[in-house]
């Protein structure tokens, strides 16, 4: 692993700013679904959390296969965003729910597919990866379940949540459905004080598929 040689590609480099990182790994800024024009093929693609930001999904694992070497691999992580309850606790009610329904409309309104976890096991498929394997886990909103390893997943999905609910949704919310800055600003507001309710419990699906590109292509 010591002569592996990383390659990170984002549209910003900030998570990287006033971090040190291994000599091996290198950060650059481009737009994943633009046409690739890397020289090399790589042995191993990750792709991780870009449900609302690519527009043909199909075109970007073609592009991942067709940049893999034969032999090597390409995974990928990704949620089904859709809001689900164990015990019907979660209602259409609630500002949670309406947000997320809300959410996932503006997306695909916005050419956006916001659940591509589901969709990636057959999408590797049909780009031409063999030996294609594909999990999903469960991914508690809060820390409500019993089980210790998902109270501990919905403790830290219950801070990336509320840390991060305007910047899931100003763009989305004002710029496709119209709402004012201040209308999500409420709507965050309810879902924060619905969200410390430990008897509200809510959950949705994280999926990870991955394959492998064959010999000879």
């Amino acid at each position: 692993m010591s002569r592996s040689v990383i390659l990170a590609s984002s549209f910003s480099t900030k998570a990287t700013e006033n971090h040190r990182v291994p000599p091996n790994v290198r950060f650059e800024v481009d737009d994943v679904e633009a046409d690739w024009t890397y020289h090399r093929k790589f042995d191993y693609i990750h792709c991780r959390f870009m449900g609302t930001a690519i527009h043909d999904w199909p075109r970007l694992i073609r592009q991942c296969f067709e940049h893999t070497e034969p032999g090597g691999w390409v995974e990928c992580i990704d949620l089904d965003l859709e809001w689900n309850s164990p015990d019907g606790s979660l209602t259409p009610s609630h500002a949670s729910k309406f947000f997320n329904t809300a959410f996932l409309k503006a997306a695909r309104k916005g050419g956006m597919e916001p659940c591509p976890g589901p969709l990636l096991e057959r999408w590797l498929h049909d780009a031409g990866f063999n030996n294609v394997t594909a999990e999903r886990h469960v991914w508690s909103v809060g820390p409500w379940p019993a089980n210790k390893h998902l109270k501990e997943v919905g403790a830290w999905n219950y801070l990336q949540i509320t840390e991060g609910l305007e910047a899931f949704t100003y763009a989305l919310f004002t710029r496709i459905l119209g709402y004012s800055r201040q209308e999500v600003d409420v709507v965050c507001a309810k879902i924060r004080k619905e969200m410390k309710n430990p008897k509200m419990h809510a959950f949705f699906y994280l999926h990870v598929a991955y394959g492998q590109k064959p010999e000879g292509k």
